[in-house]
């Protein structure tokens, strides 16, 4: 019973994520909260270490930048894995240790290269709409592209943190780089 429950959600899940990327169908009229609401589903369809869930008491996701404020926080009222999700806004690199998911934004480039740093080796999921995120050592870049929203995947770093995304997310990748 189960599986079914878990099968129907990761389908109605990649359905909505589908809705978003599929070809014809153009960026929703608010684009923030369209990537706060990928970040929460890539997160969804991630498996962390037993040794991460083991520590945790809440989900905290958490953002950089003023402009997705409202987008991340609708998303504390949501759980995940039966456990509920603290949404948490940084100013700085000195407390994404805290984060389970971390979604960096373009207007915040600047601190791309510290954040890496501090989460490298760490079972921490990152996600951007910097381009070039991936590139760089991110796990998960959004995409803008056509007047539509893709997303490509590190699979190297996302294997260097323990992390597993799965591999139906996976198919919907525009880009898989191993």
């Amino acid at each position: 019973m189960k599986k079914v429950s878990f099968s129907r959600k990761l389908l109605y899940s990649l359905w909505i994520m589908g809705f978003a990327l599929l070809p014809g169908t153009a960026i929703a009229q608010d684009a923030f909260e369209l990537k706060a609401a990928l970040t929460y589903n890539f997160a969804k369809f991630t498996q962390w270490p037993e040794s991460r869930l083991n520590e945790m008491s809440a989900w905290k996701i958490c953002y950089f930048g003023n402009q997705y404020h409202d987008s991340f926080t609708g998303l504390a009222n949501k759980t995940l894995a039966n456990q509920s999700v603290t949404v948490i806004q940084l100013s700085d690199i000195s407390k994404v240790e805290q984060c389970d998911v971390v979604f960096i934004d373009a207007k915040s480039r600047e601190l791309t290269h510290r954040l890496l740093l501090a989460v490298e080796n760490k079972a921490i999921l990152t996600v951007s709409d910097i381009s070039g995120f991936e590139m760089q050592g991110g796990m998960i870049e959004i995409v803008e592209q056509d007047k539509r929203l893709y997303f490509k995947v590190n699979m190297q770093i996302l294997e260097q943190s323990g992390l597993k995304v799965s591999s139906q997310v996976l198919k919907l990748a525009l880009e898989v780089k191993r």
